[in-house]
């Protein structure tokens, strides 16, 4: 073994100097499609919220929506209880039919559909809400519906995947499921409200985590963009 070659194997990055060493995963291209997984967590107002405010972006061309069964039983409690199908679920949105058009409704039992393979050009995904069992599949490799197999593509083929867990408070089960998913290259955003925009109120806090993580899939949302534009300034001291 050359001194060259003893030197490269015993080189072993941790997890961290792994993931900071990757190249950014987003490849610029003028329109994009992104898959929008709901599972069976509370917040499907924030679910609803975040594909009015996708379809309402630039830069999409489609949105492939996955809902669980267990999203559409939570959907009949917190949006509508007439909600029988992911078709109904749909019709409760409050978009123009020319931004509905644009989605593209699977099956969640369908594995062999179109966003189920890596060769398909998906452009990243968001589970909203992600309940704690479908982060613990996704972050241990489980694939047994298409929601969590399209998870598990993306982070095969290093894409986007934005899971907006909604559990609280966290156990350790949970701490290690979002480490084991953040090191898999996901990233874990819980839907925290950001206390520091004008107004706030919940619509307000919605429309924030909305278009913050449509940005982070790639899109150009529309409208306020509740960035942080820093403390007001203070006065400068005299000097003593």
């Amino acid at each position: 073994m050359t001194r060259h070659c003893a030197a490269t194997c015993q080189r072993v990055l941790t997890p961290v100097q792994f993931l900071v060493g990757r190249p950014y995963r987003l490849t610029p291209v003028p329109e994009r499609e992104i898959i929008v997984g709901i599972s069976g967590g509370s917040g499907a107002q924030l679910a609803r919220r975040f594909i009015e405010v996708a379809l309402a972006s630039g830069g999409l061309s489609r949105l492939h929506l996955v809902i669980s069964d267990a999203a559409l039983e939570v959907a009949r409690n917190e949006i509508a209880k007439d909600i029988a199908s992911p078709e109904t679920w749909v019709r409760k949105l409050e978009a123009p039919k020319d931004f509905t058009r644009r989605i593209a409704v699977h099956d969640n039992a369908d594995v062999g559909a179109s966003i189920a393979s890596g060769s398909y050009p998906a452009a990243g995904m968001i589970v909203i809400p992600c309940s704690g069992g479908t982060l613990g599949s996704i972050a241990n490799g489980i694939a047994r519906d298409l929601l969590q197999r399209a998870a598990d593509v993306c982070l095969k083929e290093q894409r986007p995947l934005i899971l907006a867990f909604r559990e609280s408070p966290y156990s350790l089960v949970h701490i290690e499921n979002m480490r084991k998913a953040t090191l898999a290259g996901a990233v874990v955003a819980p839907p925290l409200p950001a206390f520091y925009v004008d107004s706030p109120s919940v619509s307000r806090f919605l429309d924030a985590y909305c278009v913050r993580a449509a940005r982070m899939l790639g899109l150009s949302p529309r409208g306020e963009q509740f960035r942080w534009k820093g403390a007001p300034s203070r006065p400068s001291r005299r000097a003593r």
